[in-house]
This record gives structure tokens, sequence and C-alpha cells, in this order.
């Protein structure tokens, strides 16, 4: 038997190329494919969707008047229950009328406001036996208003003596009108609306043409937002379809203010804004800020 050669140059030479074809081969697996061609925007796959909690927006006053989205996007006051002490004149028994009818008010404009993502706090009711000054400055004089809402410490005045004596008198009715007015000018403060307006009848003054004008269209809607509160309420607790109806109906007797000092209107234009309110219950029968001048006279 031959032994094996030693340094056979023909069994080197096999064993060199195929050392050789497996470096190759490795160098070749190991290379990165070549991808021809341009990226193309859905060449890379979408992020996934985040399944973290979004922050909800905090509810804020929007400053704004015609294109107030409480006014173009449309909501109405769902029906209430309102609970309603015996009516009566004296100091207490018309603080508590009142503080019943605050709540109630409460009860109506909360949830709506929350819903479409306005802020809302409860007023402060003041029904002091006399009206007192505060931080909106001197109390209106009896000829010029029986009670008033003040925008910068949210207060509701209803002076007990006031609307006894020359205000409601023992009618319900008056009282209630007079109360859902002044919690409508808390709706625009919530909203927004009462500081936007404000700042054009300080820019324009508040005794010219067009600071009176503004100064109406704001009390006006007060009205239309009392008539909207008014048929919520109608038929149910304590407040009659009849009662509702009437406090609806007592803006017709709103004393006529002379032309260079009318901030809140004729008494055939309280009248039409606060039937409006009431026939709708919808707040875009609201938007004084868009209606033609004669409507606001």
């Amino acid at each position: 038997m031959t032994p094996p050669a030693k340094n056979n140059p023909v069994l080197f030479a096999g064993v060199f190329v195929l050392v050789v074809a497996f470096v190759l081969g490795i160098g070749q697996l190991s290379r990165p494919a070549v991808v021809t061609g341009h990226a193309l925007a859905g060449s890379r796959p979408a992020p996934a969707a985040s399944t973290e909690p979004t922050t909800p927006i905090r509810p804020r006053a929007v400053y704004r008047l015609a294109d107030h989205p409480f006014l173009v996007k449309p909501v109405s006051v769902p029906p209430v229950t309102c609970t309603l002490p015996p009516f009566g004149t004296s100091d207490q028994q018309l603080a508590a009328y009142y503080a019943a009818g605050v709540e109630c008010l409460d009860t109506a404009w909360g949830p709506l406001l929350s819903s479409v993502n306005l802020p809302f706090d409860k007023p402060v009711l003041d029904a002091s036996p006399e009206l007192k000054d505060g931080p909106c400055g001197a109390a209106p004089e009896s000829g010029h208003a029986v009670a008033y809402y003040c925008g910068r410490n949210r207060t509701i005045y209803m002076p007990t003596s006031r609307l006894r004596d020359n205000g409601g008198g023992e009618a319900p009715a008056t009282h209630l009108a007079t109360l859902s007015h002044e919690y409508g000018h808390h709706v625009q403060a919530l909203t927004g609306m009462l500081r936007a307006a404000d700042l054009k009848i300080i820019d324009a003054g508040e005794k010219t043409p067009a600071g009176l004008e503004m100064s109406r269209r704001i009390e006006l809607q007060a009205n239309c937002l009392a008539g909207m509160f008014l048929a919520s309420a109608a038929g149910r607790g304590s407040l009659t379809a009849n009662l509702a109806r009437q406090a609806q109906e007592d803006f017709q007797f709103a004393i006529e203010e002379k032309p260079e000092n009318n901030a809140h209107g004729s008494a055939k234009n309280q009248a039409n804004w606060a039937s409006a309110g009431f026939r709708a219950n919808s707040t875009d029968a609201c938007n004084t800020f868009s209606a033609p001048a004669a409507q606001v006279a």
C-alpha cells in the first residue's frame, strides 16, 4: 500500500480553493441586500396609535359676541324642576324665594354650560334689604334698576326692600322675571360675552350711541336667556305653566328710558326678546349681537 503523499501540491490547491469559497460565501451572506429605487411616503410603517389618555381641554370663557360658539352652535336648557317656598313679601320670605330660585337656575344652566365645555360657577346671591355698593361701583339708583349683577364678584344683588316697594310687589312672576334676568347676566359672564361687550362699551364710551346700543344688546340677551329658563321650568314643581308664562310676559311692563339713557331697550323689544327665548329655548334665538339695530332699540 502506498503511503499518502505528504505536501501533495494538487491536494493543497484543492483545500485552498475550498477555504476561499467558504470565506467568500460568509461575506456575501453578511452583506446587506441592495435596494434600488426611491423611498415613498407610505414605505414606512405608520406609528402605532397612542394608547395614552389625552388631557381634556379645560373649560374656559370665549370672549366673542355674534360668532360666540354658544350662539352659533345652539343648545337648550334641559327640563328642570324648581322647588320654591310659598311666596311672601317680608324680607325673610323674599330672600328665601330668591335663594330657591337661584338654586333652580344653577340646576338648569350648570349642566348646559358644562356640556359645551364652558366654565360654570354658582353665583353669590345678596338678598339684603337694601342695595349695596360693590366692586362694580356704586349701586344703581332705584329709578334706574331695582336689582343688578356684578361680574367682578359674580354676585346677584336682589334687595328685598327695593324689589318689594319698587319692583315686583306682591306678584311672584315679576320677582322671578327679575331674578332670571340677573342670572342671565351671570351666564353671560361665565361664557365671556359680558366681558367682550363691556370692552366695546368702554372703547365707545358708556353714554355714546354705540355704547348704549351695546348695553342694550347685552341687556336684551339677558331677557332672552331668562325666557329660556322659564320655558325649561314651566309646568314642573313649584313653577307652574301659568306662573312661567306670567314671568315671561312681565318684561313688557319695563319702564321706558329716555333716548340719551336708553341702556335696556324699549318695552316692546324687551318683551320680544324674552318671548323669543321662551318660545325657542335655544341659544341661537338669543343672538342679540347679530340682530338689526331696530330690534335692539
